[in-house]
């Protein structure tokens, strides 16, 4: 993608009114970068989030405003630190899709990291030297090479994606006491409950579930059948995420058709899918598929003359173009969005986009780099919580001590939710290790316009219509 190309539908996206993913590896391709001089990538998409439905709590602030209230005004309040760490240096990993398919979200990611380390330190913080993995847009076996390598030198903290390269990594991970934030995939339903992994964004489709019936019964109230076509992860791991969205489809009044299509993850082709669904179409069709393949499953479908109502789980740029216009006659998606141009971003989302921008060039940043650079900054925030807890400075950068401040109070500042004066908050489920509240919706994207059709949280939690 051209860069006028990529920032065309990056101001599409960010003046849409939509409200707060999946992300998406024979051997690993490793890159290595020291932090404070990382280079720019590529202006990714910007997307959208309301926080009229966000439902977490806030940081306290420190900056006057116009209304009487405060604001914090440096990443050490917006993070609450309290301690001098300017000489720690921790190594951080990163496995994320590097190339491969998916090689879109790997590069808005690191974008995200370069701004977290950044920021961190312009405000005095710790040096995060992060080391690159590439597990190859979901190949498990890169991600299984990039563990024994990363464990080989010593690193113990890292950030994922593809939930930890479709689970692959998940042992290991554990095994080896590498503490790790998934700000791509979050947890999915199979990498819930796995010492040392935590996702910190909602779980699509599933989380969505809920919301996204009670929009499909409202909106359509003589339809009653819901199919599915998603990845095919093997068995073990389809058969929980198929339990779970038979579960949800049940407590809807729903019924599912018994459409439930898998196909490889990248797939290019989807002519047997899109016979079976032709032969058994359902009324409401999930298209739990990420990166191109939902822009390519479109078109295809769209070719076929299917007429099911498509619900998807991602809109990216990757998406548009490979959707070859189809997504511009209509595309319906639901899952977590960040608005880069919202005038209710909270302080650290402001500081986030600030820097963002002038390191891109004026571009904007899309969900994916807004969860990677707050989860960048919260390893200084734990880091600092473990200095307090009387931690020496040698083990701060260590899977233990983190495991056990985020055990410890799993509550970490964000740039989801808040308001203009007060820095959002997120908080984890201490069993499922998953986020316990999101902000999500259910849009549409048509001729360059995102609309919102209605807001809501985990579980269906404060659904609103939108308007």
């Amino acid at each position: 993608m051209t860069k006028t190309r990529t920032k065309r539908i990056a101001s599409v996206l960010a003046v849409s009114t939509a409200a707060a993913l999946i992300a998406g590896a024979c051997g690993s391709k490793k890159t290595e970068e020291t932090t404070t001089t990382a280079a720019a990538t590529e202006t990714t998409a910007a997307a959208t989030e309301t926080t009229a439905a966000a439902t977490e709590t806030t940081a306290a602030a420190t900056e006057t405003t116009a209304a009487g209230t405060t604001a914090p005004t440096t990443l050490n309040e917006m993070l609450g630190i309290k301690n001098d760490l300017s000489a720690v240096s921790c190594n951080v990993g990163a496995v994320l899709a590097l190339t491969g398919p998916g090689s879109f979200y790997g590069k808005t990611m690191t974008a995200g990291i370069n701004v977290g380390v950044n920021a961190i330190k312009a405000a005095g913080g710790p040096t995060l030297n992060f080391e690159y993995w590439d597990h190859k847009s979901g190949d498990p076996a890169a991600g299984v090479t990039a563990m024994t390598e990363m464990v080989s030198k010593g690193i113990s903290v890292k950030l994922a994606s593809y939930v930890d390269d479709l689970g692959a990594m998940l042992g290991d991970t554990a095994k080896n006491h590498v503490f790790t934030l998934d700000g791509g995939g979050g947890t999915s339903i199979f990498g819930q409950g796995v010492p040392f992994f935590w996702g910190t964004r909602a779980i699509t489709p599933n989380d969505t579930l809920p919301g996204v019936f009670q929009w499909f019964k409202e909106t359509y109230p003589d339809k009653k059948t819901v199919g599915v076509i998603g990845w095919d992860l093997g068995g073990d791991l389809n058969k929980l995420i198929k339990d779970d969205f038979l579960a949800k489809v049940a407590a809807a009044g729903l019924e599912f058709n018994e459409l439930y299509e898998l196909n490889a993850v990248g797939a290019t082709d989807y002519a047997q899918s899109i016979s079976k669904i032709k032969a058994n179409e359902p009324d409401l069709l999930l298209v739990s598929i990420y990166g191109q393949d939902p822009g390519l499953f479109a078109n295809q479908a769209a070719t076929a003359g299917i007429k099911s109502v498509q619900v998807g789980s991602e809109f990216t740029p990757d998406g548009v173009n490979a959707s070859k216009g189809t997504w511009e006659q209509g595309w319906t998606f639901a899952y977590d969005f960040f608005d880069a141009q919202s005038p209710t971003l909270n302080p650290m989302a402001k500081l986030f986009v600030e820097g963002f921008s002038a390191a891109n060039d004026g571009g904007l940043p899309d969900f994916y780099a807004a969860n990677f650079f707050e989860n960048t900054v919260r390893l200084w925030q734990l880091m600092d919580r473990a200095k307090t807890a009387g931690v020496a400075d040698d083990k701060l950068c260590n899977g233990d001590t983190l495991e056990a401040q985020m055990t410890a109070d799993p509550t970490l500042s964000s740039v989801y939710g808040g308001s203009p004066t007060e820095v959002g908050t997120s908080s984890h489920d201490l069993k499922t290790h998953s986020v316990s509240k999101r902000p999500m919706g259910i849009f549409t994207y048509e001729a360059g316009k995102v609309t919102a059709h209605a807001y809501f949280g985990i579980g269906g939690e404060g659904y609103t219509k939108a308007g």
